[in-house]
């Protein structure tokens, strides 16, 4: 019993934060499993997720002497959720996808990914990265093993509602994808750790197999074969700037990988491209009746477009700017002849009407609600959604740190270029395509293990940062 005592007291803040990512795909499975079994939205992990990021910041804020610091901060961005739901409260209509809880969980989730962001800035830098590393290589194989578990036993939800692709016990694909490329960003570099590397090469080469082959989106089949790109190039490119012997089997390796999966999916196929052909295939499901042609946006929005054009929309079901926002989107989309299925591009181009028809330096600041809008034009693109939906305010609060860390990493990179390894290269570019998956497929910040990913991205490299000032200070004092 003494023994137990002691290992409990011996458990350290790093040891929490670790156990945190590694528990967060069985509270993503968790998650799906409740909320689809009892049909609802909220699950156990809603509530137990949050548990340790509290504590930790209580136990940081009463332990520290920069209360005011944190209080001020906390007091900034309340004070922006506040305006921000009361105005989204005020301008929802009959046709907006969600009401004030739903558009509260965004600000929730988003706000405790900064919390997060800090705790772990504040616990783990100047720290060891091992442990980091090696809990996020624990997720990932808990992750890879229970998907491939899941598919094996004829109980995988399907990737997309036509059941094209598999995903495991997740609720979203495109997220899924995002954390396993995140992740594998981080420990790729395990395949140079003689200890560590007879773990990590087979998860990388499961992974690589459920990316391109199995649940079906571009995220997966171009994340996973870029990743194996990047550090390739990484590794050859600072080997031949450092003028030392290139790891000619780490690169041989690296190109084999790519060539094989490249020609076992050109061979046996792939989800994604079952997908795709599927999308094709579509197209030519929606006619224009005002044109006599096939439509260039999708059939609820050529709806909506015909009952605007008659007067059949009141204010109240929908306001006068968002009417305007989806004509201005239809004669948009017949000029450049848009595919009518690609959602992401038409929401695009309807929120950013939207904010030019509503003309308010209110809503510019704040935003003009997530999920105020119609349910197919709630933007799936995070980065525009931050600055459209949440406003300037909003995406300088929840975008903005980790766009200045990007910009430090790239500006400490090249001023230090030939101090750098390989993975600080492979990281920071973990950082920039988690950027470009925020983007192109959206909900990848929003997703709570994946915005955990990033911020342990973002730590790593401070960390390798600041090993590289404490060794250029020794040669300083050297000489």
């Amino acid at each position: 019993m003494d023994k137990i005592v002691q290992r409990i007291k011996n458990i350290t803040k790093e040891d929490v934060l670790c156990l945190f990512i590694i528990i967060s795909p069985i509270l993503d499975m968790l998650s799906f499993i409740f909320r689809h079994s009892f049909d609802t939205s909220f699950s156990p992990s809603t509530f137990i997720r949050p548990i340790i990021p509290i504590i930790m910041v209580m136990i940081i804020f009463f332990k520290n002497k920069f209360k005011l610091k944190l209080f001020i901060g906390a007091l900034i961005y309340g004070i922006y959720a506040l305006i921000h739901i009361l105005i989204f409260n005020n301008i929802k209509t009959e046709s907006s996808y969600g009401g004030v809880i739903n558009e509260l969980q965004y600000i929730v989730n988003y706000s405790f990914m900064i919390l997060n962001l800090f705790i772990y800035a504040y616990v783990f830098y100047k720290k060891d990265n091992d442990k980091l590393k090696k809990s996020v290589l624990i997720s990932l194989s808990i992750y890879i093993i229970s998907i491939f578990i899941a598919i094996l036993t004829n109980t995988s939800s399907t990737t997309y509602i036509e059941g094209t692709g598999y995903k495991g016990w997740f609720e979203s694909g495109n997220s899924l994808c995002a954390i396993l490329c995140i992740s594998l960003c981080i420990v790729i570099s395990f395949i140079k750790d003689k200890k560590i590397r007879l773990v990590a090469i087979p998860v990388i080469i499961l992974t690589g197999i459920f990316l391109t082959m199995l649940v079906g989106t571009r995220t997966g089949l171009f994340g996973f074969v870029l990743i194996i790109f990047a550090y390739v190039v990484s590794e050859l490119f600072v080997a031949i700037l450092k003028k030392v012997q290139v790891n000619i089997k780490l690169i041989i390796s690296g190109l084999v990988v790519i060539v094989l999966f490249v020609s076992v999916v050109g061979f046996f196929g792939s989800k994604t491209l079952e997908r795709r052909e599927h999308l094709k295939n579509i197209e030519s499901n929606i006619y224009d009746n005002s044109t006599g042609q096939v439509s260039h946006i999708s059939g609820d929005l050529l709806r909506l477009k015909e009952q605007i054009e008659n007067n059949e929309l009141s204010e109240e079901y929908m306001s006068k700017a968002a009417q305007q926002s989806i004509i201005d989107l239809y004669n948009y989309a017949e000029k450049t002849n848009m595919v009518n299925n690609d959602m992401r591009m038409q929401q695009f181009i309807y929120n950013l009407n939207l904010v030019k028809n509503q003309d308010s330096i209110l809503l510019l600041l704040f935003g003009n609600g997530y999920k105020a809008q119609f349910r197919e034009l709630v933007m799936e693109m995070e980065i525009p959604a931050f600055l459209f939906n949440f406003g300037i305010i909003g995406f300088i609060l929840y975008f903005g740190p980790f766009l200045a860390l990007f910009l430090y990493f790239m500006y400490f990179g090249i001023r230090n270029i030939r101090k750098i390894d390989s993975e600080y290269i492979i990281l920071v570019f973990g950082l920039l395509l988690s950027f470009v998956l925020s983007f192109l497929s959206g909900y990848t910040f929003f997703y709570a293990s994946a915005s955990l990913l990033i911020i342990v991205i973002c730590i790593l490299v401070l960390n390798k940062i600041n090993i590289i000032k404490l060794k250029q200070c020794n040669e300083r004092g050297k000489e």
